[in-house]
């Protein structure tokens, strides 16, 4: 009798340590929601940026996606320029693309002191839908002779199948190549620092620091809808770990390595 007792015991144990087992590897994989989540967030910053940027730089003249409308031309106040995909998707930068920007702004992204807030209308990249504010603000030249920008985020709302990504977020960029050509822009190369908070599809919060300065590289624009090339930050989801995301070496791709406890998990973004 004692002999069938301790086997049982020895069973349980076994089949409950199994358990854990699985319970921890499936908390460590969804705790990666956060991370993938936050790379898609910041994803859609950089691509509605770059539409802004490529934006001011087209004349307006027959495009069918997208088409634009600028208003209140005048050089003393700010002005409205209404980037119009249409209500079907269409592709732009590699990405399917539909409804409006609008930018309100008192200047050219390269001249000081410019301000261009951004906003949207029923706009969808990728069939999520982008609700929110970005303010962009031209610093004028730092210590480096480059120029500065901050870049605020408001409430980014994206609306994906799986649920909504929140996130609120504060960037300092530099502009360290590319400056002296004003109306190109796939030979800019921009270092990015900042921090974010956000919550991810499944409810769970998180905080990001960026800790090894973000480099992004316009050009791969022409063969990846990805453009950071290099860099880390940290990614904390509340009641999980920190970890570390690592965007690798100069390649336009859209593969990062989120590093836990030592191990890699491989994220690439869609």
């Amino acid at each position: 009798m004692k002999k069938i007792l301790l086997v049982t015991s020895l069973l349980i144990t076994i089949i409950y340590s199994c358990k854990d087992d699985n319970v921890i590897d499936n908390l460590e994989q969804q705790n990666l929601q956060s991370s993938n989540d936050y790379l898609l967030a910041e994803k859609t910053l950089i691509d509605i940026e770059r539409v802004v940027e490529s934006s001011f730089i087209a004349t307006g003249t027959t495009k069918n996606c997208p088409s634009y409308t600028t208003r209140n031309i005048n050089n003393s106040n700010t002005d409205t320029l209404i980037i119009d995909f249409g209500e079907v998707n269409c592709v732009n930068l590699n990405q399917l693309k539909r409804g409006k920007i609008i930018a309100i702004y008192s200047g050219y992204l390269h001249d000081s002191s410019a301000i261009i807030n951004t906003t949207f209308n029923n706009f969808y990249i990728n069939n999520n839908l982008i609700q929110g504010n970005m303010v962009l603000e031209n610093l004028g030249l730092n210590i480096n002779e480059n120029y500065a920008f901050n870049l605020e985020v408001n409430n980014l709302s994206i609306t994906t199948n799986n649920g909504i990504i929140n996130l609120n977020a504060d960037y300092k960029k530099e502009l360290i190549a590319g400056s002296t050509t004003k109306y190109q822009y796939l030979d800019d190369i921009y270092l990015i620092t900042g921090s974010a908070i956000g919550n991810s599809v499944n409810g769970n919060d998180f905080n990001m620091l960026i800790t090894d300065s973000l480099l992004v590289n316009n050009s791969c624009i022409e063969s990846s809808s990805c453009i950071i090339t290099k860099g880390k930050s940290k990614i904390s989801p509340v009641g999980y770990q920190e970890r570390t995301l690592d965007y690798g070496n100069n390649l336009c791709d859209c593969k990062i390595n989120a590093e836990i406890n030592n191990n890699s998990y491989l994220i690439v973004i869609n």
